[in-house]
């Protein structure tokens, strides 16, 4: 019975002294640089060069020069038996320190996972992209590290974190309408989509932006004057049916300005001229907005055409394609251009109220009439042409029988300008006698008189019908209700030929081609606009 149990007992002793045995060594040599501290997993274990022993398995192994001149090589497999060489080179570094919220996040670089949060550890010198995951959330930052010195990072995987600055300090942030206060400021948000206002003075634009957890944005914003590219705007001022575009010349032709970003989305030039040596005086644009006409009198390149006595260039192109549908020389004098419904015809009047039909085809006079009173404005609208006159008349001319259909006296001195009401009911003129007139445009009766204490130059009317904009001979601009009350002025160093609304709070105003100017105002203040920039 003794010799069975000493049988068992060597039978559970046998399989213990086997896996002790199995537990075996391996060498690690160090050869350089030499005098280095070595670390193994944090510790250090002595100096370059080195031989040592170590048990199978993974080690992360560093070697020092100095406090911050270091080379890591993590994840070294020692192996049973045998010697692993290893070179180090080391390369300036600093200290990366990150805490999480929560922690316990996985901190990643180059997709190997060097620890988790709250982390610390050396890392080379340079810009780094870090990850941090934890669970479902990731998020990522870039960070820059230095010689010798600690960076530190917190991240919240918990929230969006936001730091919002501006120019003007004493400007107000909004954040989903409620109010936040003046800049900086740090906000922390829940995920998803949100609404910022900032706002100063009469200046307020919004923005939205969807943030997720862990994002961390530093927002600027900048309220900065908005200013049209220079090309030398200049008056007319016309816009397009549904106001998407204002329209001007410039310096080598004409503009369609986008009335939302203010940026010229159309333009258009003569192909014989394109360094604009005589420029373009006059224009129009068709009722459905297709086709384009310009008038181009000839002066610094007169010497070409020495058998004519008025030489003068009517240009005709296509909207859509920007091409040149006509480029016709003719021997006429003409200061508007004018379309009736059929764009077919173009219609150019002198101030000393002569009318010549055009072809727009071929460029050939149909006709040539006298229309018997000095004209000094024109606007087209369907299939009429409203001619102001220096007698302060109203003349309807017929586009359809290409004859005048009505006259009404409405001024007592010279019609300055003349437009159209958004909704194209009303007529609204300007002129010398310091008034401006609304005119129902069915019946041409007066509907309402605005007397102003200076002759006046320019008017429209703003595209809700609410507030009239008046450019005077004494280079101010006020803006009106429709009652007669000014509501604001603008002071100008030109004589506002041309005005007009982009919208209900924002002016446009124009000068002559001798002083070529055009500004946007905001409620009478030279426009500004909140710009964001988001790192």
């Amino acid at each position: 019975m003794l010799r069975v149990f000493e049988k068992f007992i060597l039978f559970l002793v046998f399989p213990v002294i086997i896996l002790t045995s199995c537990e075996g060594k391996g060498k690690l040599q160090i050869d350089s640089p030499k005098g280095a501290d070595v670390y193994i997993n944090g510790k250090r274990v002595g100096k370059t060069p080195l031989i040592m022993e170590l048990k199978e398995g993974k080690y992360d192994i560093t070697v020092a020069t100095t406090d911050f001149d270091r080379d890591t090589k993590k994840g070294v497999w020692i192996y049973y038996d045998k010697i692993t060489k290893l070179d180090f080179n080391p390369k300036p570094t600093g200290i990366l320190k990150v805490d999480t919220i929560p922690q316990g996040a996985v901190v990643i670089e180059k997709r190997d996972e060097i620890g988790r949060t709250p982390f610390i550890d050396y890392l080379p010198t340079g810009q780094h992209l870090i990850v941090f995951k934890l669970g479902a959330v990731g998020t990522s930052r870039k960070v820059s590290i230095e010689y010798g010195k600690e960076t530190y990072l917190k991240v919240n995987l918990q929230k969006a974190v936001l730091h919002f600055d501006a120019n003007y300090s004493d400007a107000t942030l909004y954040l989903d309408g409620k109010k936040i206060g003046s800049f900086p400021q740090v906000v922390e948000l829940e995920e998803g989509l949100h609404k910022f206002t900032v706002e100063k003075d009469v200046y307020k634009d919004d923005f939205s932006l969807k943030v997720k957890k862990g994002d961390e944005f530093r927002v600027t914003f900048n309220l900065q004057e908005v200013q049209l590219p220079n090309v030398g705007a200049y008056s007319p001022l016309m816009f397009s049916i549904d106001y998407r575009y204002f329209i001007s010349i410039g310096k080598v032709g004409i503009y369609f300005w986008d009335t939302k970003d203010l940026k010229p989305h159309i333009s258009l030039w003569d192909p014989e001229d394109v360094r604009n040596f005589d420029k373009f005086s006059t224009f129009t644009v068709s009722e459905d907005g297709k086709f384009t006409a310009g008038l181009k009198p000839i002066k610094t390149l007169a010497y070409k055409y020495k058998d004519l006595k008025n030489p003068l260039k009517l240009i005709l192109w296509d909207n859509t394609t920007t091409t040149v549908k006509l480029n016709k020389l003719l021997d006429l004098n003409a200061d508007f251009v004018a379309f009736g419904r059929d764009p077919s015809k173009v219609y150019l009047f002198d101030k000393f109220g002569r009318v010549a039909i055009i072809d727009a085809k071929t460029g050939n006079k149909l006709k040539d009439s006298s229309l018997g009173e000095p004209i000094t404005a024109v606007k087209s609208l369907s299939d009429k042409i409203y001619l102001g006159t220096s007698s302060g008349k109203i003349l309807v001319y017929d586009t359809s029988s290409d004859s005048i259909s009505n006259q009404v006296s409405v001024h007592s001195l010279a019609i300055n300008d003349i437009q159209v009401s958004k909704d194209r009911k009303t007529v609204i003129t300007a002129s010398a006698d310091k008034t401006v007139k609304l005119i129902n445009i069915s019946d041409m009766s007066i509907l309402k008189s605005v007397s102003i204490t200076t002759p006046i130059l320019s008017v429209n009317i703003s595209p809700s019908g609410a507030k009239l904009i008046v450019g005077k001979l004494d280079k101010t601009v006020d803006v009106l209700s429709l009652d007669g009350s000014k509501l604001y002025s603008i002071n100008l160093n030109y004589a506002p030929v041309s005005v007009g609304f982009t919208t209900e709070d924002i002016t446009i105003t124009a000068s002559s081609r001798e002083n070529p100017t055009v500004n946007l105002w905001y409620q009478g203040h030279l426009l500004k606009k909140w710009v964001q920039t988001i790192e």
